[in-house]
């Protein structure tokens, strides 16, 4: 039998882990996109995935 305390911590530990998760794949998408800004011809797609992340990010964050 598990104590009263382990599902709020349990949760918060998965909050914790989807932040980070999520918030990882932001960087990587927004690094992605300031090198996108500096190519020969750059793409629109670069910079509406950062956003998505960064809107994600934001709201995982907020929840």
């Amino acid at each position: 039998m598990t104590p009263d305390n382990s599902r709020p911590q349990r949760r918060k530990l998965q909050h914790e882990t989807l932040l980070g998760f999520v918030g990882f794949f932001a960087f990587l998408a927004v690094l992605q996109a300031v090198v996108n800004v500096f190519s020969p011809e750059p793409a629109v797609w670069p910079a509406l995935l950062a956003a998505f992340f960064l809107g994600l990010t934001w709201w995982v964050w907020r929840r």
